[in-house]
């Protein structure tokens, strides 16, 4: 799998889950020192066998038992080792993950947070998170990760992540649906919109996404903007060489507001959260969604793995292929004051082995992309999961909000959410993320060549 081109990036800016019990401390001096220094001995040495983590809220039990069997694996490969696993909020956006680090307490001692540069940098310029160079030399990760992965990490001469997934954010459809009203998968983007308008005349909702979570909408314009101005054109974008306001990228917004006018876009997708909108597909009150890997896990919780398919929504651009959009999905990030740095490294070997690879994708429910080395060697057992990998092996588009700063990416998710429920028009959400794109700029984030 490959992201060509992606040479440097220049950047500024609960409920917790015990899965493991404690386990028993290592014995500290000999039998013959004296017993006051026993204690303190095993005391660290118990101390230094402890891992706290910090992951992204499950969606279902299926993702639960997924990172207990992980975590097991940690544990047989590290004996003695105590793990706590908590959920939470690890989102850049909301602010709660800075406020975390910043407030003074004990942070946990590896975090896996939603990628992107911008989202990064927010934590590394203040000093938040740790450097992670030697770590890279000293285990050589870079010849462990793909090379598109790497590049993506190694965005500054410093390096501050290590990336966990990569996404591939396609068009899931209800086979059902599809064969109750003999309509085959889309080849063209004409044939796309046809789909839509003979699911609509027949009284079925074409197209849901979720406005009260806002990146489903986002997904679903990155496939629109792939789709009607190509990836290059998308690529000289983010790269500054184009603007918002250019015609491409305008008929994409209008693209995406004459669907929810034309009813494509199910009304109530303004009212609806990602559990919602997962829930009304996997009922079959709506054909189509669009949404990275990280729904396969809630179809086998639903059992209906043989009812649902993918694929990459077709190009508007004639004689095209599109890829699906994506970019890197989690990353690995160090607190600075985490309290057990050298269990994060093994932690974080562990992530990129072919221990870990065996242990996410022989479990038929995986719904992640890994971004190792090793995984390339590892058969997913998952139909959904090695389709989506296969769909990205030579590249995949670009999700915007990975790539875009803060300022650009509040304004992106706030105009396409307003496209969608008719409260902007297309021209004037543009200019507005285009504004948000030179705020960025002058506070000193941009992507370069």
């Amino acid at each position: 799998m490959l992201i060509s081109n992606l040479k440097k990036f220049v950047a500024t800016a609960s409920v917790s889950l015990l899965l493991v019990a404690g386990c028993s401390s290592p014995t500290g001096s000999s039998s013959n020192a004296p017993a006051e220094n026993k204690e303190p001995a095993a005391a660290a040495a118990a101390d230094n066998k402890q891992l706290s983590l910090l992951i992204p809220n499950f969606y279902n039990d299926t993702e639960k038992h997924q990172w207990e069997s992980v975590v097991n694996k940690f544990k047989e490969l590290n004996p003695g080792v105590e793990v706590t696993l908590s959920n939470g909020d690890v989102n850049t956006e909301s602010g709660k993950l800075t406020t975390t680090l910043q407030s003074g307490v004990t942070p946990p001692d590896a975090i896996l947070m939603n990628a992107g540069p911008g989202r990064v940098s927010i934590l590394s310029d203040v000093g938040l998170i740790k450097p992670l160079d030697d770590w890279y030399a000293k285990n050589s990760w870079k010849d462990k990760l793909q090379p598109f992965a790497y590049q993506m990490a190694a965005v500054n001469d410093t390096i501050y992540e290590l990336p966990h997934t990569v996404d591939a954010i396609e068009v899931y459809y209800n086979k059902d649906i599809f064969e109750k009203y003999a309509i085959p998968v889309p080849q063209t983007g004409d044939e796309f919109v046809a789909t839509m308008k003979k699911l609509k005349d027949n009284g079925v909702t074409p197209l849901n996404t979720a406005a009260r979570t806002s990146f489903t909408v986002g997904g679903l314009f990155s496939n629109i903007m792939e789709s009607v101005a190509g990836r290059d054109a998308v690529e000289a974008l983010l790269y500054g060489e184009k603007q918002w306001t250019d015609p491409e990228f305008v008929k994409a917004g209008e693209m995406l507001a004459d669907w929810a006018k034309q009813g494509y876009i199910g009304k109530e997708s303004m009212s609806l959260n990602l559990a919602d909108l997962q829930l009304s597909f996997l009922d079959k009150k709506v054909a189509m969604m669009i949404s990275p890997t990280h729904l396969i896990s809630t179809i086998v919780d639903k059992q209906e793995e043989d009812s649902v398919g993918a694929f990459t929504m077709p190009s508007f651009i004639g004689g095209e292929k599109t890829d699906p959009t994506g970019g890197l999905g989690y990353t690995w990030v160090v607190p600075s004051k985490a309290a057990h740095p050298e269990q994060a490294e093994n932690w974080l070997n562990f992530i990129v082995s072919e221990d870990y690879a065996n242990v996410v994708l022989s479990d038929p429910s995986y719904n992640l992309i890994p971004t190792s080395q090793a995984a390339l060697n590892v058969k997913p057992a998952g139909a959904l999961l090695t389709s989506a990998i296969q769909s990205i092996e030579a590249r995949s588009g670009y999700n915007p909000s990975v790539f875009i700063g803060s300022e650009a990416k509040e304004a992106y998710y706030q105009n396409l959410v307003g496209l969608v429920g008719g409260l902007v028009k297309p021209q004037e959400a543009m200019g507005r993320i285009a504004e948000g794109v030179k705020k960025d700029q002058e506070a000193g984030y941009q992507l370069t060549r």
